[in-house]
């Protein structure tokens, strides 16, 4: 993730706007793994944490790549991401029992 997101060039388009589906499925993976891996972490704080970074990761890429520029609608999609974790995340902590 780190490399798509500090790349000098940004990503080649797959398709119109493929680029915010590629930030929404980064955030959403490296959220999910994120809270899997710190797990013992309280919720609030990860979630906050989380929820920061989205945002902060766009501006990152602008300060670090000067040619890349910073997206409103890239920030958006990161936080799309990590909103779409945290239901994935809520309905597999509530999967019935006989489900886990």
């Amino acid at each position: 993730m780190l490399y798509g997101l500090f790349r000098t060039a940004p990503p080649p388009d797959l398709f119109q706007q493929s680029d915010k589906a590629l930030h929404l499925m980064a955030f959403a993976a490296l959220t999910l793994t994120g809270r899997a891996a710190l797990a013992r972490l309280p919720a609030a704080a990860f979630w906050s944490l989380f929820l920061v970074l989205g945002p902060i990761a766009e501006l990152a890429q602008h300060w670090l790549q000067p040619v890349r520029t910073f997206s409103l609608a890239d920030a958006l999609a990161n936080l799309t991401g990590v909103l779409l974790a945290a239901g994935f995340w809520w309905l597999w902590r509530r999967r019935p029992p006989a489900l886990r």
